[in-house]
Order: C-alpha cells, then sequence, then structure tokens
C-alpha cells in the first residue's frame, strides 16, 4: 500500500505533461511484463489546481525528490520546445523493479511524428539547465540528461512516436527490446475497459506482483497478514476520488486462479455491514476483519479449499470424527457462531481474535462440553483447529486458543495474559474507536465490505522498522526528508463482486490544513484554563476574547492573539460571562463577588461588590418596573441590585426549599427560578413569591430548567428529575410528568435550540452518549451519539444566530472535542483533539469561524476553519 501510495505521490508533478489521446493502447504494448504499477492522468488545468500544495504526495515522496521532479517538470518538460509536441496526450507512468530498487518510467505519445533530427534538436535545446548527451543501445538513440544541481541523470528515447523516460536506463533497454516479454493485450484491455476517463488519475496493478514487492521490501517471511494477499491472481484498476487529507482509490479487482487463494473465498460473497472493529483494543496495530453474507455457502467453499490446500485434510479428517462422536456438540457450536470474525496484531506482537456469536446464550448452555475453565470468564477449547476448520486462515494461528465472551463477540489469544489485558482495555474503553485517527478514518471509509485489511502506522512503527529492507526503513522513519509518520493509517478493502471484487485503497494523512493543525496564532498563559473562551464586543467595529486561567486571572484578547489586558479577579467564575447592551461584562465568583466592568477591563462605579453567600449561577440582568435589575441566585435565595451595585431596597430575600438550580428566567413579567426540591417558584418584581408549584411527588432535581416562552399562553418550564423523568411546568397547568426510558441517575440535562427554532431541545448527557429530545408536546428523541468514553458533564453552546446555537461538547479522558450541525452529525473537521474547554465561531464580525482549544503547554490556539 506504501508503494502504491508513493506511485501516486510521484505523478502528479507531471500532471502538465499531456492530454487525452483516443487510442490508449500503444503507449501500454511496449512496457514490460514485470511492470509493477501503471498510472495515467489527463493533462488538464484542471488537474493541476485540484492538487496543487497536495501534501500527501510530498509526504510520500520525499520533499528533495519532489523538488528535482518541480525543477524537471519546468525546465523540460514544461519548455516552450517540447510543450506542442506533447500537448494532446495521456502520460503514464509505470514503476519496475531494478536491482535492489524500484524506478519510474514516463511514457508520452506525442500529437505527431517527429524525424530522429528533430528529436535530437528539440532535446538538445531544451534548457541551459541540463547537460546533454547521447548514447546508442539496441540501434536507438537514448539521450542523457543531467542538471548540474542534481545527482539524478534522466534517460530519453523517442521510439514508435513515443518518448520514453526514466532515471534507469535498464528499463529503457527492456522497453526498446522486441524480444523482452511485454504486457499481455489481456491485462491491457482490463486496464482501458476500467479507467475511468472522467478522473484525473487511473492506475493498473497486476496481482502477480505482490509476491515481487514482498521480496523487494521485506527483510522477513511474509507474515500471516500478508501470506493471505500472496498468490491473488489476477489484477485491478483503481480511480482516485480526491480528498486533501488522505489518498483514496477506488476500483475493480478481477480474480484469476483462485483455488490456492484464501481471500478469493469472499469474492461470491455480498457486502455486509463490519463492526467488530469497535471491540478493538487501542494499541491495534493491523487487523483484517471479514464478513460473509451466506454462511451456508463459505462453509462449503472453505471446505473444499482446505481439502486442496497442503496438510490440511488432517484437520478436516479430525472434525468430522469429532462430528461423528459428539455430534449435538458440533451442531451446537455451528449453530451458536456467526458470520463476522477477525484477527489483530498487537503492538507488542501478540494476536487476538474476534468471532460474533448468533446465539451467545446457547453458547454458553454447552461452554463445558467445548471448552476448560480457566477461572474468571475465560475458557480454553478442549479441541485443536476448531475455529481454523471453520473459519480458515484468518484463525489459523489459534490452535487452542484461550477466550472470553463481551457482548455477543467471542475474544481470544494464543496467551491468558493477553486476554486479561484485553479485558482490562474493554472495562476501561481503551479502544481503537475512541482515538481522534481512527474516527478520521471512518468519516472517510465506510464499514460494508467483505474484507477489510488495517494499518495503524504508529502503532505498526516498531514491526515496520524491523521488517523492512534497512533504505525503506530508513526513509519511514526519516521525518525531515518524509512524511510517512504523518499517516495516521492504510487500508484496504475488498466487497464481492460475482466471483471478483470491487477494491479501496485509502491512507489518511494529517494535513497541515485540516482543522486543528495549523493555528493562525497562539496565546500563552501560565495555567490551564478553567472557563472557555467568550467572544464579546469591544467597540462598533472589534470584538475580543476573554477567558480565565487557573490562578484567576482574566485575560482580554485581540481577534489577532495580541493581549489587550489582564486583571486577577477575586476567584473563579461561576456559570457563565454574561455581556448586557451598553458591552459592560458581568459575572459571579465562588469568593461571593459580582463584577461589572467594561471592555477595557475597568470596573464600573459601585463594582465589584460582596454577595452574601456563594452564588449558583450566572446573574442576569431584567428590566423590572422600567428599571434595568440585576439578579444573582445564592444557594436559596435570589439577591437583586441596581446597576450601581445597590441593593434594591424594596426587594425580599425570601429562603426557598432546597437550593435554587442555575438559571432566572422572565416569564409576563415574573421572575422564574427552580429548586433542588423539585418546586418552580415564582416572584414579582418586589421578590415577593407569587406562585410556588412542587412536583407531584417528592423528587431531587440537579438539572437547570428549560424555558418554553408563549406570547398566546403560560410559559412553559421543564427539566428531568435523577430518574430520568421529565417535569413540564406552568401557572395554569400545574406540572406534568413523563418517564423517559433508559436514562441513568448520573445523567445530565441542558436546554438551548439548536434548530431555527424559538423552542428549546433537551441536551442529554448520559455517561458516554448524547442524546438531543424534542421538548413542545412530547420528548421525542431528535438523534443520539454514543462514545467510547464519558462526556464531559457540561455542553457548551456557540450562538450561531439570535436565536439558535451550535452544540459542542469533549471527551476529557482522551482529548478530544466536537461541534455538531444541527441534524446531529459532526461537524466536519471534527473531532479534534484539544482540553474541554473551547469556542466555536467568529472572532470578529465578519470574520470566518475559528475554534479556540487549549493543549497542556498553556496556550490558546487559534484555528481557521
Amino acid at each position: 500500500m506504501l508503494f502504491i501510495a508513493v506511485v501516486a505521490a510521484s505523478i502528479f508533478y507531471f500532471t502538465g505533461l499531456g492530454s487525452a489521446q483516443k487510442d490508449m493502447t500503444k503507449p501500454l504494448t511496449f512496457l514490460p511484463e514485470e511492470t509493477l504499477l501503471i498510472a495515467v492522468f489527463k493533462n488538464e488545468e484542471t488537474t493541476d489546481n485540484i492538487f496543487k500544495d497536495y501534501e500527501v504526495f510530498d509526504a510520500l515522496l520525499g520533499f528533495e525528490q519532489k523538488d528535482n521532479m518541480d525543477d524537471l517538470k519546468q525546465q523540460l518538460m514544461r519548455s516552450p520546445a517540447l510543450t506542442p509536441h506533447l500537448s494532446g496526450t495521456d502520460v503514464y507512468v509505470s514503476f519496475h523493479p531494478v536491482d535492489k530498487s524500484i524506478e519510474m518510467l514516463f511514457t508520452i505519445p506525442t500529437v505527431e511524428p517527429l524525424k530522429n533530427n528533430a528529436v535530437n534538436n528539440t532535446l538538445a535545446q531544451l534548457s541551459d539547465e541540463y547537460q546533454f548527451t547521447t548514447l546508442d543501445t539496441l540501434g536507438q538513440n537514448i539521450y542523457a540528461l543531467r542538471a548540474d544541481s542534481s545527482d539524478i541523470t534522466w534517460y530519453a528515447a523517442y521510439h514508435a512516436d513515443i518518448f520514453f523516460v526514466s532515471p534507469a536506463l535498464p528499463i529503457l533497454e527492456k522497453v526498446l527490446d522486441k524480444r523482452h516479454p511485454k504486457l499481455s493485450r489481456q491485462q491491457i484491455n482490463f486496464f482501458l475497459e476500467h479507467t475511468n476517463r472522467n478522473v484525473p488519475l487511473s492506475f493498473y496493478f497486476a496481482h502477480q506482483q505482490i509476491d515481487s514487492l514482498s521480496k523487494k521490501f521485506q527483510r522477513n517471511r511474509p507474515g500471516d497478514f500478508m501470506k493471505q494477499f500472496m498468490g491473488l491472481n489476477g489484477q485491478s484498476t483503481w480511480n482516485i476520488n480526491y480528498k486533501q487529507d488522505a489518498l483514496m482509490l477506488t476500483g475493480e479487482s478481477e480474480l484469476s486462479k483462485t483455488e490456492q487463494n484464501y481471500l478469493a473465498l469472499f469474492a461470491s460473497q455480498q457486502k455486509t455491514t463490519q463492526r467488530l472493529y469497535q471491540y478493538f483494543p487501542a494499541n491495534t496495530a493491523l487487523y483484517l476483519e471479514y464478513s460473509i453474507s451466506d454462511l451456508r455457502q463459505y462453509r462449503q467453499d472453505l471446505e473444499k479449499y482446505l481439502r486442496n490446500k497442503t496438510n490440511q485434510k488432517r484437520i478436516l479428517d479430525q472434525l468430522e470424527n469429532t462430528r461423528s462422536s459428539r455430534p449435538k456438540i458440533i451442531s451446537g457450536f455451528e449453530a451458536a457462531v456467526g458470520n463476522e470474525f477477525a484477527t489483530a496484531e498487537l503492538n507488542n506482537g501478540d494476536y487476538l481474535g474476534f468471532l460474533s456469536l448468533r446465539d451467545s446464550s446457547a453458547l454458553e448452555g454447552m461452554l463445558s462440553e467445548i471448552a476448560e475453565n480457566a477461572g474468571d470468564g475465560v475458557y480454553r477449547f478442549k479441541y485443536e483447529h476448531l475455529l481454523y476448520a471453520y473459519y480458515g486462515d484468518a484463525f489459523q494461528t489459534f490452535q487452542r486458543p484461550y477466550f472470553t465472551i463481551v457482548d455477543d463477540v467471542m475474544v481470544f489469544a494464543n496467551q491468558s495474559s493477553t486476554l486479561n489485558n484485553y479485558r482490562r482495555q474493554w472495562q476501561n474503553s481503551d479502544l481503537l474507536v475512541g482515538t481522534l485517527g481512527f474516527k478520521n478514518y471512518q468519516r472517510m471509509q465506510g464499514d460494508e465490505a467483505n474484507v477489510t485489511f488495517f494499518l495503524h502506522t504508529k502503532n505498526a512503527g516498531r514491526m515496520l522498522n524491523n521488517n523492512l529492507i534497512r533504505p525503506f526503513a530508513q526513509n519511514f522513519r526519516n521525518t525531515e526528508k518524509f512524511g510517512y509518520q504523518d499517516f495516521y493509517s492504510w487500508s484496504v478493502q475488498l466487497m464481492g463482486n460475482g466471483g471478483d471484487f470491487i477494491s479501496s485503497i485509502y491512507g489518511i494523512y494529517k494535513s497541515s490544513t485540516a482543522l486543528g493543525a495549523s493555528p493562525e496564532w497562539t496565546y500563552d498563559f501560565n495555567n490551564r484554563l478553567i472557563t472557555r473562551p467568550y467572544v464579546f464586543e469591544h467597540s462598533d467595529t472589534s470584538q475580543f476574547i476573554l477567558a480565565q486561567e487557573q490562578d484567576h486571572t482574566i485575560h482580554a484578547i485581540h481577534p489577532t492573539g495580541k493581549k489587550m489586558w489582564s486583571t486577577v479577579f477575586s476567584g473563579r467564575v461561576i456559570g457563565d460571562m454574561i455581556q448586557i447592551p451598553d458591552r459592560s461584562i458581568l459575572l459571579v465568583t465562588d469568593r461571593n463577588r459580582l463584577y461589572r466592568f467594561d471592555p477595557n477591563g475597568d470596573g464600573l462605579p459601585g463594582f465589584s461588590l460582596g454577595l452574601p453567600e456563594e452564588p449558583t449561577g450566572s446573574p442576569v440582568v431584567f428590566t423590572l418596573d422600567r428599571r434595568d435589575v440585576i439578579l444573582v441566585t445564592l444557594s436559596d435565595r435570589l439577591v437583586a441590585y441596581d446597576m450601581e451595585g445597590n441593593a434594591l431596597s424594596n426587594w425580599s430575600s425570601i429562603p426557598v426549599s432546597g437550593r435554587l438550580l442555575p438559571g432566572i428566567f422572565l416569564a409576563k413579567d415574573e421572575i422564574v427560578v427552580g429548586s433542588t426540591s423539585g418546586k418552580v417558584y415564582y416572584f414579582n418584581s418586589s421578590g415577593q413569591i407569587t406562585q410556588e408549584i412542587a412536583a407531584p411527588s417528592e423528587v431531587t432535581f440537579k438539572n437547570p430548567l428549560g424555558h418554553m416562552a408563549s406570547a398566546t399562553a403560560d410559559d412553559v418550564f421543564v427539566t428531568t428529575d435523577a430518574s430520568g423523568n421529565y417535569y413540564r411546568y406552568s401557572k395554569s397547568g400545574g406540572v406534568s410528568k413523563t418517564s423517559i426510558t433508559g436514562l441513568s441517575q448520573n445523567h445530565r440535562a441542558f436546554f438551548a435550540p439548536l434548530s431555527a427554532s424559538d423552542v428549546p431541545d433537551m441536551i442529554v448527557l448520559d455517561d458516554n452518549k448524547l442524546s438531543i429530545y424534542q421538548t413542545t408536546d412530547s420528548t421525542a428523541l431528535r438523534y443520539s451519539q454514543g462514545f467510547t468514553k464519558d462526556i464531559y458533564p457540561t455542553p457548551l453552546l456557540f450562538p450561531i444566530s439570535r436565536s439558535t446555537m451550535q452544540l459542542g461538547i469533549s471527551i476529557p479522558s482522551n482529548n478530544l472535542i466536537y461541534v455538531f450541525t444541527e441534524n446531529g452529525g459532526v461537524l466536519d473537521g471534527f473531532p479534534v483533539e484539544s482540553l474541554p474547554l473551547f469556542y466555536y465561531g467568529r472572532i470578529n464580525y465578519n470574520s470566518d469561524n475559528y475554534l479556540l482549544s487549549t493543549k497542556r503547554d498553556h496556550k490558546l490556539y487559534a484555528y481557521k476553519h
């Protein structure tokens, strides 16, 4: 897969060499039969623009080699002398084995035939940058061109109205030698038939070259995974799907002589949804996951395959004896196991196997018959090669493994210690699907297939270093000249297609243009943030950013990342900072202080001021009796101040039952708050309780109220209790209760409008699950998302209009943050690695959207999106 990616990297620096030509057959007839890979592309301006600054190619080809090829492209192929002869043609790039390396050949038909003296004169005049000499090989002129600044010599020959260009002279000699075997007509026809002329790049690959590539690249014998691809005779053609941060190839694979290849058994199956990857641990280095649509047909094909395989008949005979002597055991096992299975190799070289179960209860009932109890939920098969006999080469490494049951999946390993380690990882949700890279991989590659091979570049780094021959291992480790380490993963997917395959190749790259990769600016703090960044108005022409760090310093930051001011506040901000219409900022702290200050950080007259006790939520400003009033919730009462910081003289601070929840609302000129005791209180403008509505039974509330305003009826207030019941309060209707199934006692509920509606949605965070419910007439579920780790207990809400918010959440244990679209999809570019407190949206009037986030280095990063 790395080799194929390098090919893609190499050829795009020559995208200006030619454009489409009707007859594609002739150039291919000169290529030697040992050609490893062929690519063809068009010379169109759109192709140049699509792949401009395509980092994937730079990373794979190597930065120095990229510069050399850029120079060759500009000085030679794009020179005024040569361009008229190459326009209107296709360019083929092929790769060939030469001694202990692999070299390129460029095959470029000309628009019209050129005379030999015209070729000589044209090449000689190409550039003053190159030394030009002529060689004679097989009675054919070969031209050598070498730049003074480079160690590379390019050899060119013009034969049959085609230019052949390569840095390896032996390749040209094979091309020009009529006696040297060439590609077959069948191979050429397949390539041309399946090449999509509407895409910028297509590949052709002969499967028999897998063995050659293995010998070229690998220091050791092929491993258990590589062996399954060897001997898979036939050929593939792939077309590129452009993606800035990935190499994506899709196409068709034709099979031939498949009797001795295991993967060919899946070509007659239909693609199915694969799900076992959800169980693989985070330290998985590579895996092969298989799924079959017709289990009965697969077992018949597998038995035929195994009987034709050397030394495997004994295993089938052994299974047949067991089936005869213990028919109920074998039939019960056959009925219990399913049609999904996988093998994963971990970064320490250990193997894990996975097998879906159709009837886990049936298997549990016969465990004592087929397995020995090793204690603590771990068992060991009594019979050797049982898994291999039913599923083939995927499980060849597991002769008599230990196993355990997780959900409806059997997980097994050759050592009990490997299995015990996995059980701890599963219990801690330390899984591959919880990592950032795998989530990006999932966004690009679907989960419907029959065979999926996956390689995690970092986790497999040690085995790649040990298994690649020295030159390739050195390039893999070299981060200055190559970018292999910036590829998260490589994968191959095969989907059955009536005896052949639909095939895809993916290389997921960490692009510098991806969100969270290259910040526009950074700002240094001395400590970690304890509030999210807020964006407020500074003037008619500019906004600014506010955030508080752990030593209680609040920083004001310009949208360009420059410091505006910083001041130490008394205590940590409770709830949110808010900005009121005169642009002053209000906040309360856990040191019983209420602050009001202007955008320049200067406190307004009368502020800050002390509160009687610690507040429970953010302050608000309401207009009551034609004057603006600041309200703050304390533990069991409301306090009120005027805009100069004076306590209202006519305000009655009446205590309530329980502790006040965060959130103060104005409903038809009355102030409404909720209490942990399950009561909702209505206050008049003097602070007197005008109505108290209690839940029908004794309950405990810990979640804030949601407010649904109405111009024609009573406002409605909603929340949930610790048992997962949903409550609706109104002045005339009292209170109603509805049960929501599936909510745990740990759930947290919040209310905000996430769609183009004034009615808030209910946002529920329940351990590792996010759910969004409607709050109009019922609690219908709008959408939900599950995660492998617990969600940060408070969502982040970012305004996208006067009435609509955008939802963000974070997963602290793996430092992933998410922002969601209105319909519940993950916003493009997310998740991103970050600490939990962040901001997403505009940071200045009419600016682009930015992500403001932090890492453990105590810096605020601003990423344009």
